[in-house]
Parts: C-alpha cells; sequence; structure tokens
C-alpha cells in the first residue's frame, strides 16, 4: 500500500499496519530507492524484457491466430501441440528451461550440430546470456 511505503513500520515490529503513521518517514523509502544502483539496474532489465517480449509474444500470438483462422489439414494435431504449454505448470517449465540452457544441454548440442564444432556456451552463467535464456522462456508460454 502506498501509506505504509512513507513508513518504515515493518510486520515484525510488534504494530498493526494501521500504526504504521507512527513511523512515518516521509518519502525516504523512495529516496533510498532512487539511489540504489540495483534498483536502476533491475528496472533496465525489466524494461528490456518488456520491450523484447510484449512485441514478440504478440506478433507470435497475431501470427498464430491468422494461421489458425483457416481450415487446414492437421488443424486439430496443431492445436493440441499450440495448447501444451498452457497445461505445463510454471515450475517444470522453468525446470525444463534450466536443464535446456544448461552448458552440457540440447541448445548447445543444437548450435554444436548446426556450426559443425563444439558449443559449449555458458547461458546461465552470463548475466546478458541469461537474461536472453530467460526472455526465450517467457515467450515459449
Amino acid at each position: 500500500q502506498l501509506y505504509i511505503s512513507v513508513t518504515d513500520w515493518s510486520p515484525l515490529s510488534g504494530l498493526g499496519w494501521w500504526n504504521a503513521w507512527e513511523m512515518w518517514n516521509s518519502f525516504a523509502n523512495y529516496t533510498d530507492l532512487a539511489a540504489d544502483a540495483r534498483f536502476w539496474s533491475a528496472l533496465k532489465r525489466t524494461v528490456i524484457v518488456m520491450v523484447v517480449c510484449v512485441p514478440a509474444e504478440f506478433l507470435l500470438g497475431l501470427a498464430l491466430a491468422t494461421l489458425f483462422a483457416d481450415d487446414f489439414p492437421g488443424k486439430r494435431i496443431f492445436y493440441s501441440v499450440l495448447l501444451m504449454p498452457m497445461m505445463v505448470v510454471p515450475a517444470v517449465a522453468g525446470y525444463m528451461f534450466f536443464m535446456l540452457f544448461q552448458s552440457g544441454g540440447p541448445v548447445n548440442d543444437i548450435l554444436s550440430a548446426i556450426t559443425g564444432t563444439q558449443v559449449t556456451i555458458a547461458w546461465l552463467s552470463d548475466p546478458t546470456l541469461a537474461l536472453i535464456a530467460v526472455m526465450i522462456a517467457d515467450i515459449w508460454p
């Protein structure tokens, strides 16, 4: 709540949230936040994910809607495959993408097969590549 955000109230303080006014700190929480480099780094990454994932998901959805607007052979099978991600529990999907992007995982194996050389990319160790992996996992379902 906005009311609690301008206080130093803690659920462990022994006071109820309705008494948070006793710990009023004006906008100190917000000035601390504005001075925190971690906040700006997290905000930057959030904006990057939003700018990439929202248009990608929109365009993918629009393309699939256009494709499925007409009848074609095998439409019901493609429908089933398309709906599968909605049936996968998010924790399972997260673990699946964790395994896919391991150094010895299938993503590196596919890249090795395409390039003809052994590819070992530490997808989850490098912050930039980890962000790309998160965006791919976000766009998938």
